[in-house]
This record gives structure tokens, sequence and C-alpha cells, in this order.
């Protein structure tokens, strides 16, 4: 249907393209016969032909004739193709009457006749199906009106004196036309095919620079925002290695070494986060959870970055909302501190607000207006419609103290797009902004076990058995955090730098868990992994990498591990992953 659809776009531009191209070629062919054929009878008059007047009459009426066609096509009423044709076809109608009145000789005519047909031939490009109409018309009309109108010896005459000729050349003038209409046909036809390819090739290249572009933004955003919370790390580590530090500078130095290192790792986790939803590999884990709760430690959140900057964080809450919705809490906490952290990012002074409205109820679901509302710099109109998008922000260069990933409402508008909702902006520069969404949400009354909201925290172990781990890692740093996490259980371990090494350990016997890396030389954790499983089909391997991706995650899973715990990880994480495996009692807190 496509090939049909273009095969006849293809054809009107054709037909388009040779009446422009043929129009003053029409217009001449008509001129020409308006002219010449009264100019043609001045042969007839210096023979001394009596024909003579029959002649200039009939062309002096055909002349007046083409005259109104070319009056027709100045009007638009007929095209420069219809106006040719139609002349040709009169014409040939007063050729057959001339051809039929008394001829001293047919030489004359049959001459003017055929050069005629060369004329035409030669200047005009008309469709295949003109040209047969006039030779059928032609090779019928002239040999009939001789015959029939004509003296007795006029027919035999006509032939021997050029007719042959002339019939030849009409036969020949289809066959002429088509070659010549192929030929400017097929060159129109590469003239396209290169246009539409040329098109072609500026949209690829228009998506090329703008893929370029965004790459380069992408990498001078990604540049910036790891090198500096690096910066951090990295000054700060050498502080502390090369001075002898109180105990309240050290402290001051880990508590912004933790900040870099946190922002570090919000960096890719907001990087990682938009990768998965663009590729759907995330979907909406669905519980009951109790709402109220949900957005009061929202507000704990925010309250020291609020007060830092003396702005007031207004928690406005509906009274009447449901006592748990049912829906996945983490992503929508996603979405609302994404929101609320730029609300307080982007105002200096004044006011965050957080509100939250029921609209609407059934007997089984609840919808919920959320808004978030500033006073802070606000965003121009012509900034609005982009700041959705990944890797922008506004206003990043007069903003400097204020850059992130530029990810932060991209991932809440994508993420809105799972719950099938959107969302609206509302702003003016100077004056605040207003970001505001409506979710749909299954909804219960009564008291439910509700799955926790936020992370547990593990306080401390109850119960150690003699638990012993096997660490097979060939970078020190990771060995090093593994290790020492491990002591401060009083956890006994031991290491292996490569595959090989943690497979001939793991023979030796008394392991409870390996913690295995994926990426290491001799054998990577995968073939070690392969190599025990054919002994020991119980015993849990972890895999450690700093890989998050799902077909990572995938063949992980099918290779035989117990499990998956992606670096960067904090103690509180790897604890709460590794103890269950080794039968350790926890006791936590929210």
């Amino acid at each position: 249907m496509k090939n049909i659809a273009y095969a006849g776009s293809f054809e009107r531009l054709w037909l388009s393209e040779a009446e422009a191209e043929n129009k003053l070629y029409n217009k001449l062919f008509c001129i020409t016969f308006l002219l010449c054929n009264p100019a043609a009878s001045i042969g007839f008059y210096l023979a001394g032909d009596p024909l003579f007047l029959t002649i200039i009459y009939t062309h002096c009426i055909s002349g007046s004739l083409i005259a109104v066609l070319l009056l027709l096509h100045y009007k638009k009423v007929i095209t420069g193709q219809q106006m040719s044709f139609l002349a040709q076809l009169m014409m040939i109608g007063f050729y057959a009457y001339l051809l039929a009145q008394p001829h001293r000789s047919y030489a004359q005519s049959c001459l003017n006749l055929t050069l005629g047909v060369i004329f035409t031939g030669l200047i005009l490009r008309w469709p295949v199906r003109y040209a047969l109409v006039s030779s059928l018309l032609s090779m019928i009309l002239y040999p009939s009106a001789i015959y029939f109108f004509g003296e007795p010896s006029a027919f035999k005459m006509f032939f021997t004196e050029g007719g042959v000729f002339l019939l030849l050349a009409q036969f020949l003038f289809p066959f002429v036309m088509k070659v010549s209409v192929g030929k400017d046909k097929r060159e129109f036809y590469y003239r396209y095919n290169l246009q539409e390819q040329n098109i072609e090739l500026e949209k690829q290249k228009t998506i090329a620079e703008n893929a370029t572009k965004a790459k380069s933004d992408f990498l001078s955003m990604m540049s910036h925002e790891i090198r500096t919370p690096l910066n951090g790390i990295v000054g700060i580590v050498h502080i502390m290695m090369d001075e002898d530090q109180n105990q309240k500078n050290r402290n001051e130095l880990l508590t912004t070494l933790k900040f870099s290192s946190d922002h570090l790792m919000a960096v890719v986790n907001d990087v990682l986060d938009f990768s998965k939803i663009n590729s759907d590999h995330i979907q909406l884990d669905e519980f009951a959870f109790d709402p109220g709760l949900l957005f009061e430690n929202l507000r704990k959140t925010f309250v020291p970055r609020a007060g830092e900057k003396k702005l007031d964080l207004i928690f406005d809450i509906d009274e009447r909302l449901p006592s748990h919705i049912i829906s996945d809490s983490v992503r929508l906490n996603q979405i609302i501190t994404n929101l609320i952290h730029n609300a307080v990012k982007f105002t200096e002074t004044g006011y965050v607000m957080f509100t939250v409205r029921e609209v609407a109820r059934d007997e089984k679901t609840v919808r919920l207006h959320f808004t978030v509302k500033d006073s802070g710099i606000g965003i121009p109109a012509e900034e609005q419609p982009t700041i959705f998008e990944s890797f922008t922000q506004v206003r990043p260069q007069e903003e400097q103290e204020n850059k992130g990933t530029g990810l932060g409402l991209a991932i809440s508008k994508e993420l809105l797009r799972l719950f099938k909702s959107d969302i609206h902006l509302e702003s003016e520069p100077e004056k605040g902004s207003v970001f505001s969404f409506e979710i749909q949400f299954p909804y219960l009354e009564e008291k439910v076990a509700a799955k926790p909201a936020v992370r547990e925290k593990i306080v401390t172990a109850i119960a150690y058995p003699q638990a012993k781990v096997l660490i097979a890692d060939d970078n020190k740093i990771n060995v090093t955090l593994a290790t020492m996490l491990l002591k401060r259980k009083n956890i006994l371990f031991e290491v292996a730098q490569n595959g090989k090494e943690a497979y001939e350990l793991f023979l030796q016997g008394g392991f409870n868990l390996i913690l295995m890396d994926l990426r290491m030389p001799v054998m990577d954790g995968f073939e070690s992994t392969a190599l025990i499983r054919k002994i020991d089909q119980r015993i849990p391997i972890i895999a450690l990498t700093a890989s998050a991706l799902e077909s990572e995650k995938d063949r992980v899973h099918a290779s035989g591990f117990t499990g998956y715990l992606a670096k960067p990880f904090i103690p509180e994480d790897f604890y709460a992953y590794i103890f269950p495996f080794l039968g350790v009692q926890t006791a936590k807190v929210s």
C-alpha cells in the first residue's frame, strides 16, 4: 500500500513537472501553426494553384480557433498539453478537408504535413495516448477524405507524391513520443530520487548533529557532576592523610566526604533510573501503604535543607485521605522528592508548599491531586517545553550553584507515565512555579500490615553464628571495604584475587557464603561459579558488580548465583543482604 501511494505521488509530481517544463513549448506549437499555416499557403499562390484561396480561408478559420484555445489556456481553463492536443485534432480535421479538394500535386501538401509531424515530435512531450490518438486520426482521415471526397485519380496521386512518407511519419510518431517522454520521465525520476535522498540525508544529518550535541551536553554535565564530588572526596582524603586533625575537624571532613559521596551516588542512580525507564525495565511494585505516613516522612526529609535556607516548608495534606492506598510508594516518593528537591533548590526566599487534595472517589478508587508550589526563580515561557527533557536545566549558566544531573524532572515525567498520569507546569520568572499531577489509586479503609515505605536500617546483630565468608575480588579497594565490614561483626573471611583462587579455596571447605566479583583476571566470576555449582548447589553465592543493568542481572540469575548486590553499597545494605544467608538474627528500626 505504501508503494502504491508513493507511485501515485510520483506520477502526480511528474505530470506537474511535465506541464511546467513544456508550458512554453505548448504555446510555441500553437503560435507556430497560427502563423505558419497561412504563410505556407504562399507556396500554392506562387505555383498558381487554384487551391490557394481555399487554403488561405481555411487557415484563417483554424488560426482563429487556435487563438481561442490560447485564450482558454491563458484563463487556466485548459492546461498547456490539452491546448496543443486540441489544436492538433482540430488541424487534422482541416487538413483532411484540404486534402479532399482538387489538387494539381500532393507533393507540397505531403511535405508540409510531414514537416509538421516532425516539428510536433521535436517540440512537444505529450502522453503517449495523445500521440496515439493524433496518429490514428491522421492515418484514417487523410486517405479516407481523399478516397471518398476527392477526384478518382487523387487517391493514387496522394500516395505516389509523398503520402507514404506522411503516413509512415504518423505511424512512427507515437513511438518517438514514447521514447522522448520515457527519457524525460527517467531523468525526472533520478532527480526526484536524488532530491528525496538529499532531504533524508539532511534529516539524518540534523538527527546526528542533535545527537552529537546531546552527547556533548551530557558529557559536559556528567563531567561537572561527577568530578565535583570526586574533587571533594579526593581532596578531603588527602587532607586527612597529610595532616593531624582534631576530632572536630575530622568530623567536619567526614561529613563533607559523606555529602560528596552521596551526591556522586545520586548522580549515578539518576542516570541508571532514566536508562531503565527508557528501556521499559521498570514496573510498578504495588502494595498497601499509609499515605499520611509517607508524606510525613517526606516532610522530615526536607526540614533540614529548608531550615538552612530559611524557607517556609508547608505540607497541606487533605484530612479525608484513605487510611491506605495501593500503589508503588517508592516510585511515588521518588516523584514527589524530585519536585520538592527542585523547588527548595531554586527558591532562595519565601516558601515551598506541597499540597495533596482528594478530587474524586468511588467504591474502589480515589483520585488525588498533588501540587508542589514555590516562590522561587520561576521558569521563562520559552524554556518550559524543554525542562522535562533529559539533562536540561533552567539557566544552568546563571545558576551554577544549583546545577545537578538535569534528570529529576525527566525521571518524574517518565515515572508518572507508569502511573498513567502526566505532569503540568505553571510558572512566571521571579514569581515561582507550580508543578501538579493527578493519580487514581485503589484504596483500603481497614488497617493492613503495610510494606514499609522507607528502607529499614539494621541496628545490631543479636547473635552471630560461626560463619565464614569467601571474598573473590581483584580490586584492593573493594576487598578492603568488604573485609572491614566483616571485621566489624567479627565474621571470619578468606580473600581470593581471581575466580581460579576462589574455586581452589572453596575446595578446602568451611565457607558459609561466597561474595563473587564478576570481572576478574585468570578466571571470571561466571566461570568460577559454574565450577562451584558442579560440586555444591546449595552454598549461597552473591554476585558483586558495578553494573546495574537488567541484562547483567538476568545473566547472573541464569548462571547459578544466589543473589546480586550492586556496587557501590552502604554498610546497612551490605549487612541487610548477607545476614540472612549467614543465619544472623537482626533487630531493625525504620
